[in-house]
């Protein structure tokens, strides 16, 4: 697998962490190695609308997607849900749980579960959603699977990662 992070004054500890819960991520939703060896997946830490978002990078094969964009607007993270201002290691965790949410709609396109049809809608297992409003969002079946992974896959990495930080 191959992974490029674009971002600017990144603190040269915290990429590593990115380039490791891509890693980490991606081997417990993939478990082909072999698959995982023929993704591209490149990371853009920049103005979003959303906080994060993963799509299928604009030359790749649509049928068969291999090369992805994942973009994380770290502003958005900055502040929790109540509006208070997160100290530098809560904003790391949430943009490495960002990273492991958008990873798994990687997962979801690699295994074919979500795609982009001729117009560029999205489709899960074949089905077209169009929420309308926040609360229809949150019932999207491709956003639970997301929303319900991503804290145990940050949890899980964090522990591997206390562990290679010692040797570091």
């Amino acid at each position: 697998m191959r992974v490029r992070i674009h971002a600017k004054n990144l603190d040269r500890d915290f990429r590593l962490a990115m380039y490791g819960m891509a890693e980490y991520a991606m081997a417990k939703l993939i478990p082909s190695k072999r698959l995982r060896d023929n993704l591209e997946i490149s990371i853009h830490m920049r103005k979003h609308a959303e906080s994060g978002e993963a799509m299928v990078d604009e030359f790749a094969d649509r049928r068969r997607p291999r090369s992805f964009r994942v973009i994380l607007d770290q502003s958005k993270m900055l502040y929790n849900d109540s509006g208070e201002e997160r100290s530098e290691t809560e904003v790391a965790y949430e943009i490495l749980k960002t990273l492991g949410h958008e990873l798994v709609h990687v997962k979801q396109y690699v295994r074919g579960e979500l795609s982009t049809d001729r117009n560029g809608l999205l489709r899960y297992n074949g089905v077209h959603y169009d929420p309308q409003n926040l609360l229809e969002y949150f019932d999207l079946p491709y956003e639970i699977e997301a929303y319900g992974r991503e804290k145990g896959l940050l949890i899980g990495f964090l522990a591997v990662w206390k562990e290679i930080e010692e040797l570091l």
